[in-house]
């Protein structure tokens, strides 16, 4: 069989985002599939992965000492070797990452490179990363960024359709994720009490608070702001599950509102319907819920999306537009009837759903404006016709997108 090393030393969420490129490479039967992940990370992999060997490092757990470090690399670099690696996808750009994949010719690797003490990006992901440039331009899901990794090597990738089932409605009542890892990205909980209020009027059954024990505090802060009916649905599970049941409470959801979290593609993966919360510096493009059938509130002020390490001088004003009553009304409404109801939300707000192609995740506004919507599909357009090698569709402001993603060394023909 023909070995290929995944390394992904991202997060929760950077795992599940992997899986177009991993479940591609394992639609070859001739292909076996290892992953390396954070050691905190295996039980997750091999629960979304069950074909793939997994391999953990404990790169992002502070109490590892480098002892442990050296003895779990001696032993996966012994797997690595047994299993005469052929292809090696090196996806994040850090500098333990950069060390893993430098063991390796640099022929073999693609994606982040090492090569004689020089860290390279290939050419698609130096194409990819200017669209950093202009953020809110950039139309790109993180999924189909790495999907076409493998496009690089052997054939296309995989079919987009094949990632993720379509959502739908489980029958186990609503999920609620009280808080991402950037407290920014996360809604206020008086806000999200208004929220889970009238996303609860047309969600029967339990509603499951989901989070680690550090958001305890939020769930019992959480409790009183809702009415009594309300409260007697609550279930709280926050630090109360682990990954398998997590997975269990997740895939029997009706609807799970979350922020841009882990859990929040977790559920797409097991196509449960989301609605998710967009703000501060997510940009739903980039990270949104990958699949048919999933909804986005995209904050659209004119500093989104922002740069979280820097300080915001609003005080994260952007959260306060998701309490407006057009919005609480639109999450009341059955799926599919959100086009009933015509109260505008507001100007900092856009309403998005999820929608397939061939290329991959693309979002159809459904209520509000969306900035910089003729330069982003130009840019997409512009990236579908260069990965798929066919003729683009006619969209406005191409030669635009040419020159913002294409340099004039990209043109240049090797020679020997």
């Amino acid at each position: 069989m023909n070995a290929h090393l995944v390394i992904q030393l991202a997060r929760f969420g950077d795992v599940i985002q992997t899986k177009r490129l991993i479940r591609g490479l394992l639609a070859d039967p001739d292909n076996l599939v290892h992953l390396t992940v954070d050691a905190g990370l295996v039980e997750l992999s091999e629960m979304i992965y069950p074909d793939v060997v997994v391999h953990g490092l404990p790169v992002h757990d502070p109490r590892s000492d480098p002892a442990t470090l050296i003895r779990a690399c001696a032993e996966i670099f012994s797997a690595w070797k047994a299993a005469d690696v052929a292809r090696v996808y090196n996806l994040n750009h850090s500098g333990f990452n950069h060390v893993l994949a430098g063991l390796f010719a640099p022929e073999q690797v693609v994606g982040y490179q090492w090569n004689q003490g020089q860290a390279l990006r290939g050419s698609w992901p130096e194409t990819v990363f200017r669209l950093s440039a202009h953020r809110s331009a950039n139309p790109l899901n993180l999924m189909d960024y790495w999907g076409f990794f493998l496009g690089q090597t052997q054939g296309v990738a995989l079919d987009p359709a094949l990632v993720n089932p379509p959502a739908t409605p489980k029958g186990g009542g609503l999920g609620v994720v009280l808080a991402g890892r950037h407290a920014r990205r996360t809604l206020p909980i008086p806000i999200l009490a208004r929220v889970i209020q009238a996303a609860a009027a047309r969600i029967e059954g339990k509603i499951h608070l989901l989070g680690t024990a550090a958001e305890r505090e939020a769930a019992r802060a959480l409790r009183p702001l809702l009415p009594a009916a309300i409260q007697g649905r609550l279930k709280d599970l926050t630090g109360r599950t682990g990954w398998t049941g997590l997975r269990d409470v997740v895939q029997g959801l009706d609807l799970l509102l979350t922020p841009d979290t882990g859990t929040m593609h977790l559920a797409a993966h097991l196509g449960a319907p989301v609605t998710a919360f967009f703000l501060s510096s997510a940009w739903a493009f980039e990270t949104g819920p990958y699949g048919q059938g999933h909804q986005v509130w995209q904050s659209v002020e004119p500093c989104a999306p922002c740069l979280e390490a820097a300080p915001c001088p609003r005080s994260a004003a952007c959260a306060q537009a998701f309490a407006d009553k057009a919005v609480l009304a639109r999450l009341a409404r059955p799926a599919g009837q959100e086009r009933t109801n015509h109260t505008d939300p507001p100007e900092s707000l856009c309403l998005l759903r999820t929608g397939l192609d061939d290329f991959g995740l693309e979002f159809h506004p459904v209520a509000g404006k969306l900035p910089d919507q003729g330069t982003r599909l130009a840019r997409r357009e512009l990236l579908r016709s260069h990965r798929l090698r066919i003729g683009p569709r006619r969209v406005r402001q191409e030669q635009a997108a040419a020159e913002a993603l294409y340099h004039e060394p990209d043109w240049m023909i090797d020679t020997p």
